[in-house]
Formats: structure tokens, sequence, C-alpha cells
């Protein structure tokens, strides 16, 4: 995936409307859950693939504004692949010009919509660096098919000479000239992506996205991908700050890499999962080590609580029923992994879950003997939301001694990237991080930054130096010397 470049297909400019700008900002960002390289924006195809030519790139997936890959969590496990490794099990071909979603028009000409597209630019330079192909009322030569996308097989496409009406018909004419598969996208690439663009209700989709009309008042009106869109983002906006991560998502590589210098008199740390913890078993701790847990969601605080005083450091999964129990829904939102909730639950993926974890820590016993100094630590739980009123944090961790924070990516969840612009999170963040150097300079950072960029290895002061000299921007962020980490 390293010559894989991001691209991002802007025919508006700078004159953008206020739903086409939330639509740019969705596109960039939740690309940003797994890309994390510069995204080349341009006007149309062509000037796009023209940059990842220069660039040096093998390959470019293009998505117009509105486009959203919305990746699910899959446990490892089911060995169930998403977006970017369906993409990049495509990008492992090199039989194709072009992969994307193909369509039939009204005079049956064939065509690629464009809203996301994979080009594979050895392809596209050795064939001459084709037009993609928009929509033309001259009389061209197309490929037609009548019932059928099969284009491996000869007999389902046959040349034409009528009007194009449909988007791609070049590079779909080029392809089969030069005897090239032109490549469907799979299942679970179209499964982790929507199209927000559709003009006939993008009046009525402004309307809800923006926060003038609620959904129940217009869900009839709007087309499927949008709905489902919406429906997915309002199941975190609405349960957001009652949610509870049981375990950590992200790996412990970034605590294993990091130096060591002199055990920690505090940690500070979202209250999700173990990572608290591991974060003192690798750096260092005492008796007297303080754990200050800070979350928006006041359940994940509670659940926190009770883990600590009420489990002895066995059989997690069995625990978790007595969680349940304790803290059941819909009071309380449990973030667990694709389609799963506390009715459905397959307590093998959790016990899978459960025995990865473990393995991190040296096994069950090793584990056990941690946990039982660990929970006797002095814990303190505030509840702080990143994006509003912090000062209570500043002022605990201004005299905590030698410190670690984790934030996890508090300034780059789907509440945030729904309420707040782009430049919203960067301003909160930035302010973050400036005063983070100013009340603990010395404190050793570790979260995700407003571009869920990872941060770690660096002190508040090393790391609010940097930053400042950040000029990039969203769609070339400055690389730090850190672990690049999944959020």
């Amino acid at each position: 995936m390293n010559k894989l470049i991001f691209g991002l297909l802007n025919p508006y400019g700078e004159q953008l409307s206020a739903l086409q700008t939330k639509l740019r900002e969705f596109t960039i960002a939740f690309s940003r859950y797994r890309y994390r390289k510069e995204i080349l924006e341009g006007s149309s195809i062509s000037e796009i693939l023209n940059m990842a030519v220069s660039k040096g790139a093998n390959y470019c997936l293009i998505q117009s504004i509105g486009h959203v890959i919305d990746e699910q969590w899959y446990l490892p496990h089911w060995q169930r692949q998403g977006f970017h490794q369906s993409i990049s099990k495509l990008c492992q071909q090199q039989d194709f010009l072009v992969a994307g979603q193909l369509y039939r028009s009204d005079n049956l000409t064939l065509g690629i919509e464009p809203s996301c597209i994979l080009v594979n630019i050895f392809q596209y330079q050795k064939l001459g660096m084709p037009d993609f192909g928009e929509i033309d009322w001259q009389t061209r030569e197309v490929i037609s098919a009548a019932s059928s996308f099969a284009l491996e097989d000869s007999e389902q496409w046959q040349k034409n000479q009528q009007p194009c009406d449909a988007h791609g018909w070049q590079f779909v004419l080029c392809s089969l000239e030069h005897k090239l598969h032109v490549r469907m996208f799979s299942h679970d690439i179209n499964y982790n992506r929507f199209d927000l663009n559709a003009p006939k209700n993008q009046q009525v989709f402004a309307e809800c996205l923006l926060g003038s009309r609620s959904l129940q008042e217009v869900a009839n009106q709007l087309a499927p991908a949008q709905l489902e869109f919406i429906q997915r983002a309002q199941k975190q906006n609405q349960n957001a700050k009652k949610g509870v991560f049981l375990l950590n998502i992200e790996s412990y590589d970034d605590l294993d890499k990091e130096p060591k210098d002199q055990v920690l008199d505090s940690v500070f740390s979202v209250a999700a999962g173990f990572k608290a913890y591991r974060i003192l078993a690798t750096q260092g701790f005492h008796a007297h080590s303080q754990v200050v847990f800070f979350d928006y969601s006041q359940q994940a605080l509670a659940v926190r609580q009770f883990i600590v005083e009420h489990w002895d450091g066995e059989d997690f999964p069995a625990f978790v029923k007595i969680i349940f129990k304790h803290f059941p829904e819909p009071s309380t939102f449990y973030q667990l992994w694709h389609n799963t909730d506390t009715k459905n639950i397959d307590w093998q993926d959790l016990e899978q879950l459960w025995q990865t974890e473990l393995a991190r820590w040296g096994g069950s016993q090793r584990f056990k003997e941690q946990w039982q100094r660990l929970k006797s630590l002095p814990h303190r739980y505030m509840h702080i939301d990143l994006l509003e009123d912090k000062q209570a944090l500043f002022e605990a961790i201004k005299g905590a001694g030698n410190s670690y924070i984790w934030w996890s990516n508090a300034f780059f969840t789907i509440y945030s990237l729904w309420h707040f612009s782009a430049q919203q999170r960067k301003s909160f963040y930035y302010e973050w991080v400036s005063l983070l150097a100013q009340y603990a300079g010395d404190c050793r950072v570790n979260g995700a930054d407003h571009n869920n960029y990872a941060v770690n290895g660096l002190t508040a002061q090393q790391y609010h130096k940097l930053l400042d000299e950040q000029s990039g921007g969203e769609l070339s962020p400055h690389a730090l010397p850190c672990l690049d980490m999944q959020f």
C-alpha cells in the first residue's frame, strides 16, 4: 500500500456550499481512519492522475466530494476484509486500468461511477494517459452491454456508435481494446462506503445533515445510502456520551517501543480498556502512582471503577456478563464490534479478544499478578469533555509529578466529526496541546491528533514545538517522529 495515493475530486473549487463543505470534510476525515498520507485534490480525474504520476504512485484511489469510507470493526479471527484490505488486494493485480462500480446507462453504454475509482497508474501511463470519459452527447464508439457486466466474456459486450451517456466510458473502451479487465468492486468494498450525492434530494439531505430537520422528518425522502449513513452516524452521536469500550481496539506497539526514563508518578487516561495499566506496566510505577481516568462518558467512568473495585483479574469474559447486568442497555452503550450488542454477543468472540489481550501481558497468570498490584493504586475518575471544558484536568496534571497522558482519538471521533468543522477541531486540538505544554511540559503524550495521526514517544513540550512547525494542512499533514497507530 506504500505506492497507493488518494485523490479528492473537487469540481467546485473554493466555491463550496455549506453542504459541499461538510461533505468534503467527511470525505477527507473518514479516509483518515486508515490512510495517513497525502491526498491530491483536483478539479478533474485527469488532473488528479497527472499529479499521481508526478508523485511516482503505482495506484490512485479517487473519491468525489461526498464519498465516504465507513470502515467497520471486524475481529481478526473472522478473516473478513474491510474496505482498505480489499483495495490492497486489488492493488496486487496488474491486469486492469480501472476498478470501480460499473453501471449501464439508459442507452446501454457501459460506464464507471466516478464517486470512487481505483486506477492502476502503470497501465494508465502505458495506455497513453487516456481521458476518463465524461458524458458526451456526440456520437462516439462506446462499449455497450445488453444484460451482463461479465466483461471477461467477449459475447457480453460490443462496440457501438452512439452518444455517450455514462461516466467513464472511455476507460472501459480503452481497457477492453487492450484486453485489460475492468475490475468490479467487491461486496466488502461496497459495504464499507457511501456515495452521499443524490441530486434529486440534496436539499433535504442538507437540511438533515446540517441540523435544521430531524432524520425522522425526512427519512422517506433520502436516498438509501444517505439514510443508512446517517443512521450509522446517529447511532454513535446519540450514544457516544454514554459509551463504554471494554477493551482497546488499538495495539500496544507504541508503548513497547518507547524509551523507559523513570517510573511514573501518575497516568492520565481516557476510560477505555486496559491501556492505562499497560502504560504503567511498561513505563514502571510505584506503590503511590496515581491512575486518573477522564472521559466524556459518565458510564465509561462508572464501568471502569466497577472493574477496579470488583474484579480479581481472572476470566474477564465471565465478569463482563456481570457488568452487563449492573450497567444494562440502553442507559449504557457498549462499543462492541460489527453488528454486536449485549443481546446477540458471541461470547467466543470476546474470549478470542481476551486471549489476545492476555498474550500482550505474557499470559493469564502474569496478567493477574500485575492486575492485583495495579488495581490497588490510588484511582481518580473525572467527567471531562476534551472538546469543551478541560481546565479541571490541567489543574490535576499540573502537580502530578512524572506523568503520562493517553487521550486515544478523542479529537477524531464520529461525534466530533459530526458536530464540529475541521477548523474547529484543529482549534480545539492546538489549544489542548498548547495548554498541556504549559501546565505539564514534561508529561509524556500519547493519542491521535485532529487528523487522526498518531502522537507518541514525545513530551508535551516537544510535541508542542513540532506542532507549531506543521504547515501541510488536512490534505498533507506534517509527518512526526512517531509510530503510526490505527485508531
